[in-house]
């Protein structure tokens, strides 16, 4: 039998003649990324059958009906009655078309089962991994890049009781965890190079990803692989149950060659343009003061005259916004999802003084919202109670609510439930629009929606009174959530700023800010690189937060100030408060790139540690909208100085450190303090003789 084989810009793709399987992708740059008798696999269709939830159709137990090739690039596979893991044959189809164009395998899938049934598709089901060298499973969550060991160790997340190889899967394994449902990508990386997969176009599907380890480790202590291990990578799919016929997002898997950075070009290409607003104060760097008046606990931490006091001691000290926390009737995250002045805080007529003395004072004012919930038990629960999204047993998904300050949420013992409202009910979108712009009526100048990327538990919501198929992604209705909003703000849409926690993929196209936590040595700005000129703020909690200072710099992020975790108050953290407004006045200087310029990727800048820590070092580079010259930061997060030398630069350039002290560049040298930051610039730029 003859092995069907696509192929075009040096990649073969090959396919078993007895089975249709995947055996084979040779990358002409990297070589054979799948061999050895593992290989082989397509498509798993889970299909629950007389009680049995584990039946599945898979590719290897199949014999291929039909393969259609009209032209060496592009082949149609063809499955009729397939066979169950069971052995009993199904009456139905599924139908595979694989395509190379431009170096990059296109696949589509669409089945029809006459029983129906199908809970799940894992699409592609690429088994049999191996690559040149270590491989690793990289992807983005929290705008944070992950990077998860696959061989020769294996780093497993797998509940070990239902699995059968050691697994990692994307996703929220712990419901008290916020993040990410999943990364819109993953890739398996190597050292010089590595393959992207990802939906062909952008989908609000849920997708999930799970990387296996087979046999399993060779020594569990260790977690390494056997010589003869090999990974396999599931996209992992949730058809609509009920109808006739799945059509699943076609996939892309696209080698790459070079660093793992390489990995994110076809990611960024899917990308929509990024929501710049058109509020004027999110034009230049601004740092934030993040603060919370009153937890759930209900304790008065600060009221609305202290806000007052606040917002002055904001403007004396160069902090030109501030995220209001806890403002609200139950405090932060309390009663949730509708908010209302708190009495005890000085109620409407108080929060009103304050949202008008910030204005005198030119210091925009966030107020932060949290929609995503409804508390059981809570004031709102029987109101709101039918509109939460339930799980295919016609029950609520939930989980514990937040923890603040005593003893008894710590462990758990007092808290509420929370549980995800479903914004497939289009009237919950209207009354959140109404009560989002009353609050623009306040004279507040934006709201930050916490948690914004994040449904719970609710990936899918099986409710039939929604106005929605059951079955269908909870994130289905994000963005016509925040349309709602802007039509109902009128003339105000554009320049009211609606601001997320970690924005999700395609999130960054509809709210105006992100704000998330990357205070990690270990952070890869993933986030940034997929969206170059998105608006992105990162909180500062450290009371000399020196590297904070200087990673906000390099990857371009506001900063938001929180002495005592959003608790305090300017004045307990000075020495980091200067630093951070010295730095915004540098880069007000240098605006037009490192505050409205975009991050350039894998750009012309060469670095090279001459003496220091190189693993603590890296640097990012900046052009404006013309691309007329080019800025670099260089970033040391170790604690001590480090020299480097940059080559592709202008041929004129000075240092300044991030008081805007300037250094002529000597031959391209150029000492980077610890916990510390550089820009280095053309002379010309910075007004440097």
């Amino acid at each position: 039998m003859t092995i069907h084989t696509i192929e075009a810009d040096r990649l073969r793709v090959r396919f078993d003649p007895r089975t249709g399987g995947l055996v084979a992708i040779d990358d002409g740059r990297l070589g054979a990324w799948l061999e050895g008798t593992l290989a082989g696999s397509l498509f798993v269709v889970e299909i629950p059958r007389g009680g049995d939830r584990t039946v599945v159709v898979q590719t290897t137990d199949q014999t291929l009906s039909s393969a259609h090739q009209e032209e060496p690039a592009a082949i149609e596979l063809r499955w009729d009655e397939p066979v169950s893991s069971t052995g009993e044959r199904l009456d139905g189809r599924i139908v595979v078309r694989a395509a190379v164009t431009s170096g990059r395998l296109s696949l589509s899938m669409e089945l029809s089962l006459a029983e129906g049934g199908v809970e799940a598709v894992r699409f592609p089901s690429i088994r049999g991994l191996r690559g040149p060298g270590e491989l690793e499973l990289r992807g983005v969550d929290y705008s944070t890049g992950t990077r998860v060991s696959l061989l020769p160790t294996f780093d497993s997340n797998a509940p070990y009781w239902g699995t059968i190889f050691p697994d990692y899967a994307s996703g929220n394994l712990r419901p008290e965890l916020v993040g990410n449902p999943t990364s819109p990508f993953i890739a398996v990386t190597a050292e010089q190079g590595g393959l992207t997969i990802m939906p062909a176009e952008p989908s609000l599907d849920f997708i999930g990803w799970r990387a296996s380890l087979e046999p399993g480790y060779d020594d569990s202590l260790a977690r390494t692989a056997p010589g003869d291990g090999a990974v396999t990578i599931d996209a992992i799919h949730f058809p609509v149950e009920g109808r006739d016929t799945v059509v699943l997002p076609t996939m892309v898997v696209a080698p790459y060659e070079g660093s793992w950075t390489a990995s994110l070009d076809v990611p960024r290409e899917n990308q929509r343009p990024t929501r710049r607003s058109a509020a004027a104060w999110l034009q230049e760097p601004r740092s934030w003061l993040q603060v919370q008046l009153m937890s759930t606990e209900g304790e008065p931490r600060y009221d609305f005259d202290d806000l007052v006091d606040i917002i002055e001691e904001c403007a004396r000290a160069g902090i030109r916004a501030v995220q209001i926390v806890g403002w609200n009737e139950g405090g932060q995250d309390g009663r949730v999802p509708w908010h209302v002045p708190a009495e005890k805080l000085g109620g409407l007529d108080g929060l009103l003084r304050a949202l008008q003395r910030a204005k005198e004072l030119d210091v925009a004012t966030v107020l932060y919202v949290k929609y995503v919930w409804v508390e059981k038990p809570g004031p709102h629960w029987d109101d709101l109670a039918a509109w939460v999204s339930r799980d295919p047993n016609g029950q609520p998904y939930a989980q514990p609510g937040p923890v603040y300050h005593t003893a008894r949420k710590r462990y758990g013992i007092s808290t509420p439930w929370y549980v995800p409202l479903c914004f497939g009910v289009a009237e919950l979108r209207r009354r959140i629009a109404d009560e989002v712009a009353l609050m623009a009526e306040w004279g507040a100048d934006g709201v930050l929606a916490d948690e914004s990327l994040y449904h719970g538990r609710a990936l899918l919501c099986f409710a039939d009174d929604h106005g929605h198929e059951p079955g269908v992604s909870a994130f289905t209705w994000d963005a016509e959530w925040i349309a709602d909003i802007r039509s109902r703000l009128g003339d105000r849409a554009d320049t009211f700023v609606i601001a997320a926690e970690g924005a999700y993929d395609a999130q960054f196209e509809d709210y105006d800010v992100s704000y998330f936590r990357s205070a990690s040595a270990q952070h890869r700005p993933v986030g940034r690189m997929l969206r170059p000129d998105a608006r992105i703020v990162t909180a500062l909690t450290g009371f000399d937060d020196r590297s904070m200072v200087a990673q906000s710099v390099l990857y371009g992020y506001g900063m938001s100030l929180e002495p005592y975790n959003f608790k305090g108050r300017p004045a307990d953290m000075p020495l980091t408060v200067a630093r951070a407004v010295a730095a915004d006045g540098l880069r007000a200087r240098l605006a037009d790139w490192l505050w409205n310029g975009h991050l350039v990727v894998d750009g012309r800048a060469q670095l090279r540690v001459v003496e220091g820590a190189a693993d603590l070092v890296s640097h990012t580079e900046w052009r404006d909208a013309d691309d007329s010259a080019r800025v670099v930061v260089v970033g040391n997060v170790g604690a001590h100085p480090v020299d480097v030398i940059l080559s592709g630069l202008h041929r004129d350039c000075a240092a300044l450190d991030l008081r805007g002290t300037p250094t002529r560049l000597h031959e391209g040298r150029v000492t980077v303090p610890a916990h510390d930051a550089v820009v280095v610039a053309p002379s010309p730029l910075i007004g440097t003789p």
